[in-house]
């Protein structure tokens, strides 16, 4: 039974060790798709199907991973989400088990999906979700970081909020400087984000950086849209020679295109010449393709203002008409609370942020608290463990010392002791290392030794003293023994100070000594 056991999780082992090689090699294989698709994301999205059948018996994090490169893909195919079910199921699935890189990924096309979806609220929120991984960690991806602020730009400045819309097409282009990848479309934006501010200065010279990058690139065919949004720009902006610069760049005919907004910026071109007639074909054609409302609205405002200066009243009422009939349509109405509720949402954002921040602050604080707490409470414990430890090594002493004395008493009244002087003060000066009681017999035994041993100190002691106590005598003999202040203390049970004044005063039992 337990080879059979042992054999079942070798097996077991054996398969999970397989599939783990087989999900990392996958991963792998979708990591080299992701880079083939920042150039080529038609050609990666079929690459992506060819692993279709592996991914089946994949495990759960490599097909949360395939489904999360498959939104990369159609996002930079330009592919319009038809519902956010996907990227619900990829957040709740990557919040639990993702890295930071992950979720700052499965946030961004988040952000991305609503942004398609026309739910500018909600694209905000996810962009900065995004956003806050991305600043808060190393391992983040620079290129999505900057493509998050590009992102923000765009859709404060689609809400006619300007003033984020530049603060957000400052930090695009800080990001591309920093990862030294290309500047241009941060300049557009910066262009059109001083251009509704009304920064005159500023907008033409984001639009020179704009041009002037466009031109050292070279290949003018990959950027004609650019050109034709600069030359709308240098249009409105009356910088009549650099609108012809890019006008003579442009090389298709937006006629041909049925482009309503390339239709709008040589209209723009031609007023700012003065030359009314191309002007308005080019706004009527605006009119004819079914340009977005704002388009329109636009090239009949601008025929309007062209008729009613000619003096054509019948032209400049039709027209008149139909800028109020799309301005009815457009529902300004509702673009200016579209505008105020992602401003709320954003004002939101930063509350929840400020409020996440202070909350993770007061735990910091808590846990300091906490483990200052612990800190001083082993302090006391290690400061009460030492303070019984010494005196429990003094108790000992005391005790110990206490029974020493005790011997030496005992050896004072041994009979062998007697006549013996040097063995009486030898044995004093042991027990004065603790304290203990001497009896008058004692203090006898102890006088005739010393006399014994010295015996000019009893004269000059009476010479000294004259008259004295007996305590004093005693404090006198123990010094002549060569005992210390606190030995002296011990044997005698004076004060401290008695003890001390003494000594000094009879500091002469010293020399006697000599």
């Amino acid at each position: 039974m337990n080879t059979t056991n042992f054999t079942r999780s070798i097996c077991l082992l054996c398969i999970l060790f397989l599939v783990s090689c087989s999900d990392n090699d996958l991963i792998g294989r979708m990591e080299q798709i992701k880079m083939y698709g920042n150039e080529n994301p038609e050609k990666a999205l079929v690459m992506l199907d060819s692993l279709e059948i592996e991914i089946r018996s994949a495990g759960d994090y490599a097909k949360h991973k395939y489904d999360l490169l498959r939104v990369r893909l159609n996002d930079k195919a330009y592919h319009v989400p038809n519902s956010d079910i996907m990227i619900k199921e990829l957040m709740a699935y990557f919040e639990e088990e993702g890295s930071i890189p992950d979720k700052q990924e499965v946030y961004y096309y988040a952000g991305s999906t609503y942004r398609d979806l026309q739910d500018t609220p909600r694209a905000l929120e996810y962009f900065f979700k995004s956003l806050d991984f991305a600043l808060d960690h190393e391992e983040c991806d620079p290129i999505m970081l900057r493509n998050t602020y590009s992102n923000l730009q765009y859709l404060f400045y689609r809400v006619q909020d300007y003033p984020n819309a530049l603060k957000y097409g400052i930090k695009e282009l800080e990001m591309c400087r920093r990862t030294q990848s290309n500047v241009i479309t941060a300049f557009s934006h910066l262009g059109a984000s001083y251009l509704a501010l009304d920064s005159v200065p500023q907008s033409v010279a984001a639009c020179d950086s704009t041009l002037a990058h466009v031109l050292a690139m070279g290949n003018l065919s990959k950027y004609q849209d650019l050109l034709m949004l600069l030359m709308y720009d240098y249009s409105y902006l009356n910088q009549i020679p650099k609108a012809k610069e890019c006008h003579a760049l442009i090389t298709y005919n937006p006629q041909e295109e049925h482009n309503g907004f390339f239709c709008m910026a040589f209209a723009w071109y031609y007023e700012a010449l003065e030359k009314y007639d191309s002007a308005t074909i080019y706004c009527r054609q605006v009119l004819d393709y079914d340009a977005p409302l704002a388009t329109m609205q636009d090239a009949a405002k601008h025929l309007f203002h062209i008729y009613a200066e000619s003096g054509d009243e019948t032209n400049a009422t039709k027209y008149g008409k139909i800028y109020v009939e799309l301005s009815d349509s457009l529902d300004h109405g509702k673009r200016q609370e579209l505008a105020a509720t992602v401003n709320n949402q954003y004002q939101y954002h930063l509350d929840q942020k400020k409020e996440q921040q202070l909350k993770e602050e007061k735990e910091r604080y808590k846990q300091s608290f906490v483990i200052v707490c612990l800190l001083a409470l082993l302090l006391a414990c290690i400061a009460y463990i030492l303070f019984v430890r010494r005196k429990n090594r003094h108790t000992q002493q005391l005790t110990e010392q206490a029974e020493q004395n005790k011997r030496v008493i005992k050896m004072l009244h041994q009979s062998e002791l007697e006549g013996k002087a040097e063995d009486v003060v030898q044995a004093v000066r042991d027990s004065a290392i603790g304290k203990g009681d001497m009896t008058a017999a004692d203090w006898k035994k102890l006088y005739q030794a010393v006399d014994e041993l010295y015996p000019s100190f009893k004269d000059r002691l009476l010479q000294e003293l004259g008259t004295f106590t007996e305590q004093q005598m005693q404090v006198c003999y123990l010094m002549r023994i060569g005992l210390s202040n606190r030995q002296i203390q011990n044997m005698t049970n004076l004060p401290r100070s008695t003890v001390w004044r003494w000594v000094k005063k009879y500091d002469w039992v010293h020399e006697e000594g000599k």
